[in-house]
Formats: C-alpha cells, sequence, structure tokens
C-alpha cells in the first residue's frame, strides 16, 4: 500500500472533495482532501504508482498546479517524500503555483472512468502514430520549477505549437496554424473577453489570432513578422506584458481543452473568474485605468489608487 500527503494551497470550502473512493483495474483505496492538504492512498498490483501518477496528474489540471509531496509511506514504512518526483515536472514553479486557478472545485473526478480516459488521451504516443503523449508532457513541463527563468517568448512559443498540434492530434492533420490557435482559444474561453485583454495591449481586436500565429512563426523560426505580438510589444507602453498575457490566456484555454477531452466539464463560473482575474492581473500591473472584474482585484486596486503599497 502507497499513502502520499501533499501541501496544497488553502482551500476554500467550495474546492474541497468529498473523500472520493478510488477502484480502477486491480487498484483500490481512496482521496481525501482538507483546506490544505490532499492525501492519496492506494493498493493493488504493479499498477499502483501508474494510477497513483495519474491522479496527481490529473489534479494539477483541475486546480492548475501540482500539490506539493510532504508525506510518503509504502506498507506503513515511511519514505523520502522526494521520491515522488519521478519526473521533474511535477515540482511545480513558484509562477504557476501562485496564479494556479481552480476549473472544477469540488467537482473534480477521480472516477474509474475517468482515469482510463485520461490514461487513453496521455499516452497517446509514437506506437500508435500520435504525439498527445509528448504534448502532454510538454505543456507540465512549462510549469515546472525548471522553467521558471526560461524566457517568456520561448513560452509562449511552445504553448503556441501545443495548440497547432492539440488540434491536429484530435481532429486531423493541417496546415493552418492561426485556425488552430483560434480553434482552442475560441472554444474554451470567451474570445471576446481574451479581445477586451488584447485591445488593453494595443492589438486590435480583429487582428489578435492573427498576431499570434505571427508571433509563433516568429519564435520558431527566427524572421521577423510584422503584426506579430513582439511587433506590437515594440510600439506599445504595455510591452512588458503582452508575451505574459497571452502565455495565460493560452495555458489556461489548454487546460480547458484537455478536460474537455477526457469529458470533464468545467464550471463556467470558474472559468470566467480565471479569464477575469488575468485581464484584472494586466489593468494592476500596467496601472491602467479600467476597473478590474473580479472582488479580491477591485479591493487591490481601490487601495493602489489611494496610494497604499500592496504586496
Amino acid at each position: 500500500m502507497i499513502r502520499a500527503e501533499f501541501e496544497t494551497k488553502p482551500n476554500l470550502d467550495e474546492n474541497i472533495i468529498q473523500t472520493q473512493a478510488v477502484h480502477i483495474n486491480n487498484v483500490s483505496g481512496n482521496i481525501e482532501q482538507t483546506r490544505n492538504r490532499f492525501v492519496i492512498s492506494l493498493e493493488g498490483n504493479e499498477e499502483v504508482i501508474e494510477v497513483f501518477r495519474y491522479i496527481w496528474e490529473m489534479a494539477a489540471l483541475y486546480d492548475g498546479y501540482f500539490y506539493t509531496p510532504c508525506k510518503y509511506s509504502i506498507n506503513g514504512a515511511d519514505e523520502n517524500a522526494e521520491k515522488l518526483y519521478y519526473l521533474s515536472f511535477y515540482r511545480t514553479g513558484k509562477t504557476w503555483k501562485n496564479c494556479a486557478s481552480t476549473l472544477l472545485g469540488s467537482d473534480k473526478d477521480f472516477s474509474e472512468s475517468t482515469i482510463l480516459r485520461y490514461s487513453n488521451f496521455r499516452n497517446r504516443g509514437r506506437q500508435t502514430g500520435d504525439m498527445q503523449k509528448a504534448l502532454i508532457n510538454s505543456f507540465f513541463y512549462i510549469h515546472s520549477d525548471a522553467y521558471e527563468h526560461i524566457n517568456v517568448n520561448h513560452r509562449l512559443s511552445l504553448l503556441l505549437n501545443i495548440c497547432d498540434g492539440f488540434v491536429i492530434n484530435t481532429s486531423g492533420a493541417n496546415n493552418n496554424v492561426k485556425a488552430n490557435i483560434a480553434k482552442v482559444i475560441g472554444t474554451t474561453l470567451n474570445s471576446k473577453v481574451v479581445k477586451y485583454g488584447a485591445t488593453l495591449l494595443g492589438i486590435p481586436s480583429a487582428k489578435m489570432y492573427d498576431a499570434l500565429c505571427l508571433e509563433r512563426h516568429e519564435i520558431d523560426h527566427y524572421i521577423h513578422k510584422e503584426g506579430s505580438l513582439s511587433d506590437y510589444a515594440l510600439k506599445s507602453n504595455s510591452r512588458n506584458f503582452i508575451n505574459w498575457y497571452f502565455v495565460y490566456v493560452v495555458e489556461l484555454a489548454l487546460r480547458i481543452a484537455f478536460l474537455k477531452q477526457i469529458g470533464c466539464q468545467c464550471k463556467e463560473e470558474l472559468v470566467e473568474s480565471a479569464l477575469d482575474d488575468i485581464n484584472d492581473w494586466l489593468i494592476l500591473e500596467g496601472n491602467l485605468p479600467e476597473k478590474c472584474k473580479n472582488p479580491i482585484n477591485q479591493m487591490t486596486q481601490d487601495l493602489k489608487n489611494r496610494g497604499i503599497i500592496v504586496k
């Protein structure tokens, strides 16, 4: 039997799941969650570790970051929790952990059917003629501690490539990069809200998808593209925020797209809040006059406007 206890960000009641039983093939156990802990207990055959990893990864998609293991035992004997970092992307960087937002709240689903769908989705690799396994791993690596100091343009390039690859692997081969990026964002997020953020950055809403497509080509091939995000950044007072803004937006869109692919419907109000939070971040960091949407950000904005330093 293995038992792992994780530290989480402080959870509100709306994000705490009821104890869930786990039963898949020859593996069984349960999952518990409190305000700042998440516990997985499993026993069974050699598939235990595999099922354990799926649950940990699914939780990261649900809440936006990998929980931090703090206690680990095998058959009652304590082990070093660091052993659970089988892959480096399980160690989430501070950037993502700080801004992570839940998309399902207390409705996180670890049922047998959902775990099996996730397993099938994330493991389709070269042997089956697909690249989804590499795609999912790349998505997780972007969030890792190892990527904390990677250039923001490179992060965005990887995310845009993942958008392209996701559509190709799930809907069929094509060469329309712009349409593939637009499909991921447009089918998961409210495009009007994203385009509102783009206009705050000086990008005409009608040119947003062109700018993202050209940015991908420019970064990947080192060919200057007039009308790319970086081109707008050069002419904008918000040059420090353009690429980060779209890193956050595209990451959110992909996370929702992955969850939809395994049959998990994100809560509309949580998706709306997460997207509003990105726009609010832009408004606060850029000291823009527009009003924030989320209440806590409105409070922060009010304090800043009154000259009170907010940390």
